[in-house]
């Protein structure tokens, strides 16, 4: 799962996503929010799971798109098993892909050449330069990431001890803009897609928080308190040094702010996360408004809630409710 997630010609979406494969979801009404039923953005992303000869679970079919109207879109051209370091198809576990926040685009590896690649939900598909990964470094070694409105994209890969790197594009022009430094673990995009939030290994068993602009310099860093750092996932504001986390469960949740700046922590406000559940992934999308994505797995299926919550009152609502398809090996959903 998704912890878990952005300028062409558009062409009519008979041309584009939708042009790929379509195949009719049934869905209960419920499920899709009234104010969601004329948009054909992306809700999420999946990959079924179909069971091995020895027992084991594993990747099958394709990646498939879930459209907040109720479609599902068969993503035929994305890879759906990676290649490994020794240059062999790993069929134990899925492809890199992932959704803009948006859901207006998906970055994934074309399966017809390997290149890395963002198709536009409307039409139009940009392809990144060629990425050959260091020696010894597989697609099983690698995730992506999307800032809010798919302007950028992070290709990012682990070595064999534990070290994250890698590179960052800017969609439009297929080009690369710099590189993630050295890093503990990369935690997301800014707001406005023009920094990212890495963590760092600090001593005493700490993490630090840096923020570096889409060329990989560094424009601030920290090594915040422990109510910051034991409270992943952080998601930084477009004034790349707000951070924003969640403590708490249920009635006593609180949205805090941490300034990677001034490394102090700077306010927070109360909200109500659902059942005894804590955020899967959280995202600035807007300049007073932090969306949370929290998971619920104790069924059979997978239920994902959506909340928007005002950064200043602690106001929430729901943006959107959903079960997740059963028989789903993994899946990736939108971010903010």
């Amino acid at each position: 799962m998704r912890h878990p997630t952005r300028p062409t010609t558009l062409r009519p979406i008979s041309m584009g996503l939708i042009g790929l494969a379509l195949s009719t979801l049934t869905i209960s009404a419920a499920a899709v929010p009234a104010s969601a039923t004329a948009h054909h953005s992306i809700r999420y992303a999946s990959v079924d799971a179909c069971t091995a000869k020895d027992g084991t679970e594993r990747p099958c079919h394709t990646w498939r798109l879930d459209l907040l109207d109720g479609r599902r879109v068969a993503l035929k051209d994305a890879m759906l098993w990676p290649i490994n370091a020794k240059g062999k198809v790993d069929k134990s576990t899925s492809a890199p892909l992932t959704v803009s926040g948006d859901g207006e685009s998906v970055a994934y590896f074309r399966k017809s050449d390997h290149r890395l690649v963002v198709r536009e939900f409307h039409g139009g598909v940009h392809v990144m330069p060629k990425t050959p990964l260091p020696r010894g470094i597989g697609m099983d070694s690698v995730w992506l990431d999307m800032s809010q409105d798919g302007s950028r994209l992070a290709l990012a890969y682990t070595d064999d001890d534990g070290t994250t790197r890698g590179r960052l594009f800017d969609v439009a022009r297929a080009s690369v803009t710099g590189t993630i430094p050295k890093s503990g673990g990369f935690s997301g995009f800014s707001g406005d897609g023009s920094a990212v939030l890495l963590q760092r290994d600090a001593t005493a068993n700490t993490i630090g928080l840096a923020v570096h602009d889409d060329t990989g310099a560094e424009l601030a860093a920290a090594v915040p308190p422990q109510i910051v750092a034991n409270n992943g996932p952080w998601a930084l504001s477009a004034d790349d040094r707000t951070v924003a986390f969640v403590t708490g469960s249920g009635k006593k949740a609180a949205l805090r702010f941490y300034d990677v700046k001034t490394d102090q922590t700077t306010g927070s406000v109360r909200f109500t996360l659902p059942g005894d559940t804590s955020p899967d992934m959280i995202d600035w999308t807007g300049e007073h408004e932090v969306t949370v994505h929290v998971s619920e797995s104790g069924g059979p299926r997978d239920v994902v809630t959506v909340l928007r919550i005002d950064t200043q009152t602690g106001k929430t609502r729901v943006r959107d409710r959903y079960k997740v398809r059963a028989g789903t090996f993994t899946y990736q959903s939108c971010g903010g």
